[in-house]
């Protein structure tokens, strides 16, 4: 009998793992942005520099946060969605836009939460680089408020700084 108890004590605490979370990023930017370029790879360099996993993001409270997919996935999908959006042609052949993600941070200890978005934009023209710049955005958001919605927010935040920078403009026009 007391084999039966710890096999259903087993069962109950193995569902009870971490679970992967789903983020639906919804680009958002009311931007306009005449251009074109294709959206390349994005490397996730947090993951390595700060020993999380590749679909991991970076947090100060207890546990740890994962995502389904790797975070450069999320970010590069988030970047061509974005581009389509505010009217960028992502179908060019003379231009390539890749990425690194220096740094992705929820400090979250304390009574609100800071974000961290570090990301290098690079763009190749025609094989030669053409820019290559950091993009820093920090937030400061409520505790208690909708976690995907500021995750969103943060990363069309970062994408709109790159958007503004009249280098990026340049050279994808």
């Amino acid at each position: 009998m007391k084999y039966i108890g710890f096999i259903l004590l087993v069962v109950f605490f193995a569902g009870c793992g971490p679970k992967n979370i789903v983020i639906n990023y919804a680009p958002s930017s009311t931007m306009v942005v005449n251009g074109e370029t294709s959206i390349g790879e994005f490397e996730y360099l947090a993951s390595k520099k700060f020993k999380v996993k590749p679909n991991q993001i970076r947090n100060t409270a207890l546990g740890s946060i994962y995502f389904e997919k790797n975070i450069n996935e999320y970010l590069k999908d988030a970047v061509f969605n974005e581009s389509r959006l505010v009217g960028i042609n992502i179908s060019s052949d003379e231009n390539l836009l890749t990425g690194q993600i220096n740094d992705f941070l929820i400090d979250d200890l304390g009574y609100s939460v800071d974000w961290v978005l570090d990301i290098t934009y690079n763009l190749e023209k025609n094989g030669v680089l053409c820019y290559s710049k950091s993009k820093v955005t920090n937030k400061n958001t409520s505790k208690f408020i909708n976690i995907f919605g500021s995750l969103n927010e943060v990363i069309k935040l970062n994408i709109e700084e790159l958007y503004k920078d009249n280098n990026f403009r340049k050279c994808i026009k």
